[in-house]
């Protein structure tokens, strides 16, 4: 056999060897077909990404997704997640500048969500959070909590109509626009791009539940002050993550008076 047949032939051989070890080698990432969760588009109002980064600190996990369109954190009760995973969530409740004590790190934006998925493979199922279930730290914005009450004598902007007024006829209220005068008796700036005020003006009945009422506002206020708002009225905001609230005044203007 001469020298050019000779390398011919080891050359052969080496291209059998290569497709014998390609064909052995397990796939980097798993397709499509081997996990149809994988394959199935991206359910309303839910995200998916791979996990860059995770960390568990408190009960919780804290993971970096990258979903394709964005990169963000998200953060739920401790669940079995990797990196290169792939995880399903809801859209969860934005934090920002959120600082975790057990990390000793701030976030400039953290999703808290119901819970993650892993499409990966993991055996465990994701937790769920309670409503309200949130890591320590987490200012609470529940309806459920609502301050003692503490204001008293405060006129109404309209005669008649309260707090209480708006309670009653909340069905009639709904979409409208509506101006009233309270007491700031919480205050929770800067979640889900809102401040999240109570106000009370000492009508209704605390076990009633409607003497005390949420607003949203973009504007800026501090406990103890009385304050003109004006906003619309709806019901039955969720919020998710277990924030949902039967009526809330939405996007008011407020004027110290």
């Amino acid at each position: 056999m001469n020298s050019i047949s000779l390398k011919l032939v080891l050359a052969a051989a080496a291209l059998i060897l290569l497709s014998a070890i390609a064909g052995c080698s397990k796939p980097a990432v798993e397709p499509a077909a081997a996990n149809p969760a994988l394959a199935t588009p991206v359910p309303p109002g839910m995200v998916r990404g791979t996990v860059l980064e995770t960390m568990d600190s408190g009960g919780y996990t804290y993971a970096f997704l990258d979903t394709g369109q964005d990169q963000r954190w998200v953060a739920a009760l401790q669940t079995p997640v990797a990196v290169g995973d792939v995880i399903q969530t809801d859209a969860g409740m934005i934090m920002t500048d959120f600082t975790s004590n057990t990390l000793d790190r701030t976030f400039d934006i953290v999703y808290f969500v119901g819970g993650l998925q892993n499409l990966s493979g993991a055996s465990e199922p994701a937790p769920q959070a309670a409503a309200g279930g949130m890591p320590a730290g987490h200012p609470d914005i529940s309806g459920e909590a609502a301050p003692a009450p503490t204001a008293t004598g405060i006129e109404a902007y309209e005669e008649g109509k309260d707090i209480a007024y708006v309670y009653a006829n909340k069905e009639e209220l709904a979409g409208n626009e509506i101006t009233l005068r309270g007491k700031v008796v919480k205050y929770n700036p800067g979640i889900l791009g809102w401040n999240f005020v109570h106000i009370q003006d000492g009508s209704g009945d605390a076990a009633a539940g409607d003497n005390d009422l949420i607003v949203t506002t973009k504007a800026e206020t501090a406990v103890g002050n009385t304050v003109l708002l004006t906003g619309n009225i709806v019901l039955d905001k969720d919020f998710g993550a277990g924030y949902s609230y039967p009526v809330l005044l939405e996007d008011a203007s407020i004027t110290t008076d």
